[in-house]
């Protein structure tokens, strides 16, 4: 039995074997790949020559070579950056010959001993390092180089999402792993400082927590006020060679109960703005569907004169109301946001988590309630699947062995089928495609049942790979947090509407048994859920795509 070592290499020349033997792929190819290099490939091989010439000379070459390399780069337009990227894999990539060679000798040094076969397989492992790969190493020792290389990761990342050559997409691969094994070492725990974010905090990085929200959108200055402000907590993580620079933001509120919807949390009545009539009795259009959008939004970095101005007009706010202590006995984490796509793969929510309940607890050391306020994303994508499947079986004269909605969900729905509509299953689908049922109350409390059971069943009960097919879901219970509520009418925004149907999940953090619960999902793939959710779950058993 080859040692496990061995096997990994092994399976990595099977996966570069294209990259060994380019012209083998592109013979019969109609496409010609961005390694097919347009009149500009000299320039580019030139520079590539250059750079990789004795790259480890010293600390001064390295370093100017670095520099001159993410200039070139930083100066190519979009387009012509995956041709770039393709070149520098193709010519200073893996040592094929070498690795050829030494993967060779591994059948032959199996029979020469253990010791013999530990040599060779890290001589192969020498040979599989790609060579982009130290010049990636000398970039993090520069200024600036860590960020730049982070932006690389992003552009590969979208090139290969988006490629059609086979090879070029086996070349934007090896460029990702190099770059990924390097980030998740240099974006560990312990390079990582967390900072709190207040309404007094350095502009720029209060404009950058505002742009980079990506779960619940930031309209207005007043509105990041408020989630800084009293009885909010928003912490960053920043990286000493990316000043300035959150990678992962999280957002918390400091409640006397578990929230149960996001609406208690955005539009806090504890502080009431006085500038704008989009926030506080009225509900701006990012909290239903249909009202206007606010006339501001917060200005751009790339606009500092604005923002100042901005900021200064917000002085005449009403001072933030002094937190009593008393009142908080639950910290909500209902944002959490990684800014980075180039760190995408890379953990750090989870340390995030961690380090910000400690700050709490010291804080408040009274503070035992923590629970996310968590959206559904693809639940509603999956419902009008699972729907549409049901109903092509019955149309095809199929009897599925389990019904999507109970017989008296069915009965519920019936008086609302409306002409054109096969069966009430059909106007059920109509409702969810068409969120017709929203503004109707009596409508609303027929579709709470069979939205809120179904919803159950994709959290618990669907999976991909053993985990959960959310994959805000997976996020949660990695660290040990509990299925613990399931929460209708929650997030009525018109994006809560379209991914989860209104529908938010609660998942609780039980501090004395997190880490069992962790190890018992990634290790037996068993989903820790509350009674609540259990119980809207009892009697059902069918297994919808």
């Amino acid at each position: 039995m080859l040692p496990r070592v061995v096997m990994e290499s092994l399976r990595r020349l099977q996966h570069i074997k294209m990259v060994l033997h380019p012209d083998m792929l592109l013979k019969n190819s109609a496409m010609r790949p961005y390694t097919v290099m347009t009149s500009g490939s000299n320039d580019v091989q030139n520079l590539l020559r250059n750079t990789f010439s004795d790259i480890d000379a010293n600390l001064i070459t390295s370093e100017v070579k670095c520099r001159n390399f993410m200039e070139h780069y930083s100066n190519l337009a979009q387009d012509q950056r995956g041709h770039f990227l393709c070149e520098l894999a193709k010519q200073f990539g893996i040592d094929k010959d070498s690795a050829l060679s030494v993967a060779n000798n591994i059948v032959i040094a199996k029979d020469k001993g253990e010791a013999n076969l530990i040599a060779v397989s890290d001589r192969l492992r020498s040979a599989l390092r790609p060579k982009f790969k130290t010049l990636f190493t000398h970039m993090g020792r520069v200024q600036g180089g860590v960020k730049f290389l982070v932006d690389v990761r992003a552009d590969v990342l979208n090139l290969k999402q988006s490629c059609t050559s086979e090879l070029d997409a086996a070349f934007y691969q090896e460029l990702n792993s190099a770059l990924r094994e390097l980030l998740m070492l240099w974006f560990t725990v312990g390079f990582l400082n967390l900072e709190r974010i207040t309404w007094n905090s350095p502009c720029d990085l209060v404009q950058k927590v505002s742009n980079y929200e990506a779960v619940h959108k930031i309209k207005t200055w007043e509105d990041i006020k408020r989630r800084v402000g009293s009885y909010r907590r928003c912490y960053i993580f920043t990286h000493n060679s990316m000043p300035r620079e959150p990678v992962v933001v999280l957002h918390t509120a400091l409640t006397n109960e578990i929230s149960s919807s996001i609406h208690s949390i955005i539009l806090n009545a504890r502080f009431r703005p006085s500038l704008s009539s989009d926030v506080g009795d009225s509900v701006p259009d990012f909290y239903t569907l249909d009202a206007p959008s606010p006339s501001t939004a917060p200005p751009t970095p790339s606009t500092p004169n604005s923002t100042f101005q901005s900021l200064a007009s917000l002085s005449s706010c009403p001072d933030e109301e002094k937190e009593d202590p008393a009142q908080i006995t639950c910290a909500v984490f209902y944002s959490i946001t990684s800014t980075q796509k180039g760190l995408q793969g890379i953990e750090m929510g989870n340390y995030l988590i961690k380090s910000v309940v400690r700050k709490l607890q010291e804080e408040f050391p009274h503070l035992q309630q923590f629970s996310s306020l968590s959206p559904i994303p693809g639940f509603r994508d999956w419902l009008l699947s699972a729907i549409t499947h049901y109903i092509n079986m019955t149309n095809a004269g199929e009897v599925p062995s389990v019904p999507l909605l109970l017989p008296e969900e069915l009965a519920n729905i019936a008086p609302y089928q409306q002409l054109g509509h096969r069966s009430p299953m059909d106007t059920f689908k109509d409702l969810v495609l068409t969120h017709k049922w929203y503004r109707n109350q009596p409508l609303t409390q027929v579709m709470s049942g069979p939205l809120m059971r179904l919803c159950a069943h994709y959290l618990y009960v669907q999976k991909r790979r053993n985990y959960a097919l959310n994959p805000v879901a997976n996020f949660h219970l990695s660290n040990g947090a509990v299925l613990w509520r399931i929460n209708f009418l929650a997030d009525t925004s018109h994006r809560g509407l379209t991914q989860s149907c209104t529908l938010m999940v609660n998942y609780r953090y039980f501090l004395e048994s997190t880490e069992d619960n962790s190890r018992n999902y990634l290790e037996n793939h068993q989903i820790q859920a509350s009674p609540e959710v259990l119980d809207l779950l009892r009697g059902q058993a069918f297994t919808w795509c």
